[in-house]
């Protein structure tokens, strides 16, 4: 009897000290945050909660004595992990890594646009697909090599679609689709045959098509002739892809809108030359956004523009879309578009647990196109944590608060010497001077004027003054600014940011 009561007094202790294990019942526990999932058309104040690899619970007020990990993501949003429908992984020369450039963006799932092809796609899923903890899926390049340069892209010998489609269809758990780029030669035969491949696989394409005098392709043709609905045009506020913004009366073409209710996508693809502000800009203003955006991020692009999903998703907003209008063209449009959703770019209950935590952050932001041409914003949006199969990949280290200078100078004329011959910074905004001072930030400045060694008149300038002004060297004036716009400028002291469009200078 005694050694019964034992067993059971033993037993009574083991199950009250697993009832606190027990009660635990999810892994990880993001509390507090904004939850934005356009997918599930939630935009609240809510919790999600991850067990395993999986969302367990998107609701308000979840206990944290119910997580085993608890982050506390109060001001912040929570948004389902990004889908980067262009980035260049293998083949291409200058291919980047996928994880380090990839989740520390928030970006859980990227699409190779077309390193490999038919002939290479075994290595890539060997030695990147394989290693990477970033989903990487593909489009196979309808060039069987893959993407390798010349004279093997334009060979249209190695552009098979049957062997294309082969391939593709033994490996439908990674490739989603076809692309085809950089085709040199006149005509339409390597998007034919892509659009062929993908009618034998029933997967669309993806065109990257210069539009080259010499190319004998127009993009009216290109969009209404030779593509199918769900096809998709990426580079689309370039100028050498895609004609998007006529040149002269800054308006969308109409074939492009008439391509659009055909059901052709249109993706950004941001890239190293691929995102021009004057073609940019009048188009989203005229409501031309994308359906997805996406970066081609490679070496180039990454050391340049920076351009990774929330640098573009904030450049997008700077031109006037908002949060959820982006974020929607960043999760939930691109896994359309490859046939994957609702299995990514959501937070619904039982789906796979990709989540981002984006921050907007306040202050003085440089954006740069293609060019590269500046232009000043004063939000951005940052990651601050990524989640990949309900596992922490990214976690941004503390760091101190911004500064929340917001500040956005028309004109800024550093170093030079006003009446007392003190020197100083001068602030213009909006015809006025704004601020006189030291160390005013260069890069808060659309347009910059050096003027180290030069006196300024009048000699009792104030902030608040009208910016009349002039620079004098020697007592010769060098430079004339009225209504705070430069109109003389005799040594060359401007530094303009200054929009250009390719080769091209007839932009409007």
């Amino acid at each position: 009897m005694g050694n019964r009561i034992g067993a059971w007094a033993w037993g009574l202790i083991f199950i009250l000290a697993a009832l606190p294990a027990r009660a635990q019942k999810y892994d990880l526990l993001l509390r507090g945050g904004q939850v934005v999932d356009p997918g599930s058309g939630v935009n609240a104040r809510w919790d999600v909660a991850v067990s395993g690899d999986r969302i367990a619970a998107v609701q308000a007020n979840i206990p944290p004595s119910a997580a085993r990990q608890v982050v506390d993501v109060s001001g912040l949003y929570v948004v389902p992990g990004l889908v980067d429908l262009h980035m260049h992984v293998f083949g291409l020369q200058g291919h980047i890594a996928a994880d380090p450039n990839a989740l520390p963006a928030g970006t859980t799932t990227i699409v190779d646009a077309g390193g490999s092809g038919w002939r290479t796609f075994d290595e890539f899923r060997r030695t990147v697909i394989a290693n990477s903890k970033t989903r990487v899926l593909v489009l196979l390049n309808i060039v069987g090599h893959g993407m390798v340069g010349e004279p093997y892209e334009s060979d249209t010998a190695d552009m098979d679609p049957a062997k294309t489609a082969d391939c593709i269809l033994r490996n439908r758990d990674v490739i989603v689709g076809i692309k085809t780029a950089h085709f040199a030669k006149p005509g339409y035969t390597a998007i034919d045959r892509a659009v062929e491949a993908g009618r034998l696989a029933h997967v669309p394409v993806m065109v990257d098509s210069h539009i080259f005098s010499n190319s004998e392709r127009s993009s009216k043709d290109d969009l209404l002739v030779h593509l199918r609905p769900g096809d998709i045009h990426t580079h689309m506020y370039n100028d050498r892809q895609i004609e998007l913004i006529d040149r002269f009366s800054r308006k969308v073409q109409p074939w492009m809108w008439e391509a659009r209710r055909r059901g052709v996508l249109f993706d950004v693809g941001h890239g190293g030359g691929s995102f021009l502000w004057p073609v940019a800009g009048p188009a989203v203003e005229q409501g031309f956004v994308p359906d997805t955006i996406s970066t081609d991020l490679h070496a180039e692009s990454l050391r340049m523009q920076q351009s990774n999903m929330p640098n573009v998703m904030s450049k997008l907003m700077f031109l006037g879309m908002s949060f959820e209008d982006v974020l929607v063209r960043s999760t939930v449009n691109p896994a359309k578009a490859i046939a994957r959703y609702p299995e990514l770019g959501t937070l619904g209950v039982g789906r796979v647990a990709d989540i981002a935590v984006l921050e907007q952050e306040t202050g003085s932001f440089v954006f740069k196109d293609a060019w590269p041409a500046k232009r000043l914003a004063t939000h951005r949006l940052e990651n601050v944590l990524t989640v990949r199969a309900g596992k922490i990949v990214f976690e941004r280290r503390p760091r101190p608060a911004p500064a929340q200078d917001a500040t956005i100078y028309d004109l800024l004329i550093k170093h030079a010497r006003l009446g007392d011959q003190s020197e100083a910074d001068l602030g213009i905004i909006a015809g006025r001077v704004a601020r006189i001072g030291r160390g005013l930030k260069a890069a808060q400045a659309r347009v910059l004027v050096e003027a180290e060694g030069y006196r300024v008149l009048p000699a009792g300038l104030a902030a608040g003054a009208a910016a009349d002004l002039q620079l004098l060297d020697a007592g010769q004036v060098i430079m004339t600014v009225r209504a705070g716009k430069v109109m003389t400028d005799d040594l060359g002291l401007t530094i303009p940011d200054v929009s250009r469009a390719g080769p091209y200078s007839n932009y409007r």
